[in-house]
């Protein structure tokens, strides 16, 4: 029997991938003279048109995330969280989201009162299934070409935060394998890219937390 589960209902699997994929921020001080300031990063607020195409959200999105701090991925990643979708069936546990839904996601707080107006005949999907328990280690991570083509750009941290960790991941020993496992193969795959970038998404296979092999989506 298959049962689809939700938003807030991802703690189970936010859980399960915990500590895997974030990397702690540092506080900068700066000192002047006999005081001591924290140098604090302020962005000023842009306003956006009231709609946009799917292609001028993604450069809203690409803009953003290349001078986001550790706050603002938060939440943007809280957001993904609420919109991620989790289906059980059997011992598959599946947890996915679009390409469309997570540009939705992410524009509901970077520009809140910016609508978007979808043209694209494809929809990518990134998401995460476990075959059997997830301390097992033995997952399929697919990963869509527009978030790699994002990844490429922005940085493994800025998706394992804003689309991996959403989508749950597992802590101790086989946390730390499949994420430097991931990192490694995905960094194998942009060495490689064109210039033009991907056109398809890739699954990366892991068996008892290591990293086996690659297909195309």
């Amino acid at each position: 029997m298959k049962k689809i589960i939700t938003g807030t209902s991802l703690i189970l699997s936010t859980a399960l991938l915990g500590t895997m994929f974030v990397e702690s921020g540092v506080a900068t001080k700066v000192a002047y003279a006999d005081t001591v300031e924290t140098a604090m990063q302020t962005t000023s607020k842009k306003v956006y048109p009231k709609f946009v195409s799917g292609t001028q959200a993604d450069q809203i999105i690409s803009d953003y995330l290349s001078t986001a701090n550790d706050q603002q991925l938060e939440a943007i990643q809280q957001r993904v969280k609420s919109f991620v979708q989790t289906t059980v069936q059997g011992n598959k546990t599946t947890v996915s989201i679009s390409d469309d839904v997570m540009q939705t996601a992410m524009m509901s707080v970077i520009a809140p009162n910016t609508g978007v107006f979808q043209t694209r005949s494809g929809k990518g999907t990134t998401k995460i299934v476990w075959h059997g328990a997830a301390k097992k280690g033995n997952v399929d991570v697919y990963i869509s070409a527009g978030m790699l083509n994002m990844a490429k750009k922005q940085g493994f941290n800025v998706l394992a935060q804003i689309c991996l960790l959403p989508l749950g991941a597992v802590g101790g020993a086989i946390g730390m394998a499949l994420r430097v496992g991931l990192k490694g193969a995905l960094g194998t795959v942009f060495n490689k890219a064109s210039g033009k970038g991907f056109a398809k998404g890739r699954v990366f296979h892991f068996k008892g937390g290591k990293y086996k092999s690659w297909s195309y989506q």
